[in-house]
């Protein structure tokens, strides 16, 4: 299980995750216990939000019209916890969704907190640690298969480590939009579709047959619907490759989707059962599989546990960017140094820039350290931009996707001339925090251009709104005459992002 420290162990705490699915919105809230987590309220609103994408990739009025009711009925539930409490998550279809950034603005005002967006490699990461919390903690090694409205999750681990995952692009929703959209079924048409989703695993699957896995676990709706049917039909849950043939047999032969009515099937699992049907059908064939169970655990509790490692200092994020950094050879002892000096100027500024918890953008500003240098490792020309497409483009544990473009940002713009372009890009929040954010890395980053640990001492920064005032002793200035250059020349890049740099020399006597 999840390692709590001594801190949650005489704690109570009420917290809750939300998985804005393609095919339906769960919520769960759960009370963290004396290191016990106990499960208070569970909510499902099957509100179908990939049927909602039109040919133009947008979502349309009415799938946001029923999801912004839903998350405003899930807000009421939750509007009690603090925003440190919630963690809400959007997957695939806001993944695809043109207008998905228009979305968001109205869901995050209907559910009162934020709602990230996760990169595909992260969902599957979160639903194997859902998984993987449920079970008891053995040395097998499994395969997690979570079938989703627009995507479809595969990851084999161990214990709660992850050793390889994909989120490839077949879901019980999408498959019935694209080959059941009239409701009609026939041989023809689940064969196609069947061969649909072969083509998706089949890049991938001498991947994870080489890994090996010696029990396979299913987990979602659809899933669990099959299950549901399996032990109605066979008096067990275990699903059977024998099983899911009979069935997509049977389905091949009915003539819609409203006939097709296996035993145990409920009627709101029904529009979309088919489309679950055979992407578990095409994943068994695709990976060899026999047999499989399932389980009542997947993202939702996923995020919880990773919303309680975050609030106990044993965040994800952070264990991705140190396993980066390792993997491209940076400098660790200069990414501390860097971190440390615009750490401290920004906790010196905390009253100016009006924020009430400086931590978060602390990570910030220490990822951005450990991770600038990464380029390095392509070519020394340019190697800001190298580091910032490596971080774009990866896979880090935990981020959601506006939080990997915050850390891009910085990255990209932490030296050179900065491009002040890319300001009118940033959100409003972003646009209010980030620029200063950026000043105070970039400084720091000049003031460790030696790559020595005494170079920021006697030195501080004052922040005025877009006035910086780095200020030390005359004998300061004196003895790193060198860095003073470097910094007339920064004042200057700073003055495109919209500050005036000023070094002023205070009194040796000033206290």
């Amino acid at each position: 299980m999840l390692k709590l420290s001594d801190f949650w162990r005489n704690r109570v705490e009420e917290m809750a995750a939300i998985d804005l699915g393609s095919n339906s919105f769960h919520m769960i809230v759960a009370r963290l216990d004396k290191g016990e987590l106990t499960v208070l309220d569970r909510i499902k609103e099957p509100v179908r939000l990939g049927f909602g994408l039109s040919e133009d990739g947008a979502l349309d009025d009415l799938s946001q019209r029923r999801a912004l009711e839903c998350l405003s009925r899930f807000g009421q539930r939750i509007s009690h916890l603090p925003a440190s409490a919630v963690r809400a998550v959007g997957t695939r279809t806001l993944r695809k969704a043109t207008n998905s950034a228009a979305f968001l603005t109205k869901a995050e005002q209907a559910l009162g907190h934020r709602i990230d967006v996760i990169a595909g490699a992260e969902e599957a990461r979160l639903i194997y640690q859902g998984v993987a919390q449920g079970l008891d903690d053995e040395l097998d090694r499994r395969l997690v298969v979570d079938i989703g409205g627009g995507s479809t999750e595969v990851i084999v681990g161990e214990q709660f480590q992850p050793l390889q995952l994909e989120s490839l692009g077949m879901g019980c929703v999408a498959l019935m939009r694209e080959f059941f959209e009239s409701g009609a079924l026939s041989k023809k048409a689940v064969k196609k579709a069947t061969t649909f989703c072969l083509q998706k695993i089949e890049p991938v699957r001498d991947e994870f047959l080489s890994v090996g896995w010696q029990r396979a676990i299913g987990c979602s709706g659809s899933i669990k619907a099959i299950s549901k049917v399996a032990e109605a039909t066979t008096g067990s849950p275990i699903i059977t490759r024998a099983l899911l043939d009979e069935l997509c047999d049977q389905a091949g032969q009915a003539k819609s989707v409203d006939d097709f009515k296996p035993n145990g099937l409920g009627s709101d699992r029904q529009p979309v059962f088919v489309g679950g049907l055979i992407v578990l059908r095409a994943v068994f064939e695709g990976l060899g599989l026999d047999s499989m169970e399932a389980s009542p655990w997947a993202l939702r509790e996923g995020l919880l546990y990773d919303l309680i490692g975050r609030l106990d200092q044993e965040d994800v994020r952070s264990r991705g960017v140190t396993h980066l950094a390792q993997r491209f050879h940076a400098d660790a002892a200069q990414a501390e140094r860097v971190a440390a000096t615009a750490e401290g100027f920004l906790n010196d500024n905390v009253e100016a820039l009006g924020l009430s918890d400086p931590h978060p953008w602390n990570n910030y500003l220490r990822w951005a350290a450990q991770l600038a240098e990464v380029g390095l490792d392509i070519s020394h020309n340019q190697f800001h931009k190298h580091s910032a497409y490596i971080v774009q483009h990866c896979d880090l544990a935990g981020f959601s996707r506006e939080e990997q473009q915050r850390l891009t940002f910085l990255i990209q713009h932490h030296r050179k001339k900065p491009d002040a372009d890319a300001l009118a890009n940033l959100s409003d929040e972003d646009r209010a925090i980030l620029p200063t954010l950026l000043a105070m890395f970039r400084l720091a980053v000049v003031l460790h251009r030696a790559r020595t640990g005494s170079q920021s001492e006697g030195i501080s920064l004052r922040l005025d709104d877009t006035d910086l005032m780095l200020i030390a002793t005359a004998d300061w200035w004196e003895d790193h005459s060198l860095t003073q250059a470097d910094l007339e020349q920064e004042a200057q890049y700073l003055n495109k992002l919209g500050f005036q740099l000023q070094l002023p020399a205070m009194d040796a006597n000033d206290p």
